[in-house]
């Protein structure tokens, strides 16, 4: 899988050049390691400006300005909070595009969000000033923590990669 992930870091990575994009990402349960898997391509410098990791509710609210209220009336794990977690962070490194993961990615969830569970907004910045989002929900059934996050991963930058080239 470590191959698939960095072919399609790459594609990213060439998406973002042939477009003259730069990217950045707001992560919880990968840990920084979209981010690392992104910086990891050639050049990274020129188009990825960074990542915030907060891999809890209070930090994504002091860091990437999620209300409290976002998540206790939708969960930490939702649409809602992955898209406010990407817009700040699109905002803030002064990016094109952001991609945002947050889930449950271990054996237990939330009384709304089962275990298994995870996120994704892609919020991409076009050049009149508007903002588009992609959602993707996954479910991870019966996979250990490494391998829900490594799927965490490959969607991400699959999800990425279609919201870069319009599809």
């Amino acid at each position: 899988m470590e191959k698939d992930l960095d072919a399609l870091s790459r594609k990213v990575a060439i998406a973002l050049m042939d477009k003259n994009y730069t990217m950045a990402t707001a992560e919880e349960c990968t840990c920084g390691l979209l981010g690392a898997c992104i910086a990891s391509q050639v050049y990274a410098q020129r188009w990825y400006k960074g990542s915030i990791v907060t891999y809890t509710e209070e930090m994504a609210g002091k860091l990437l300005e999620v209300p409290q209220y976002t998540i206790e009336r939708n969960d930490f794990v939702s649409s809602q909070v992955a898209q406010q977690m990407a817009l700040t962070a699109l905002y803030k490194f002064d990016v094109n595009i952001c991609t945002c993961v947050v889930g449950y990615v271990e054996g237990y969830g939330s009384d709304n969000v089962p275990a298994g569970e995870a996120q994704i907004c892609v919020a991409k910045l076009d050049e009149k000033g508007s903002v588009s989002f992609k959602y993707k929900k996954l479910k991870m059934v019966g996979k250990s923590k490494a391998d829900n996050i490594e799927l965490c991963l490959e969607e991400a930058l699959h999800s990425t990669l279609e919201h870069i080239i319009g599809e």
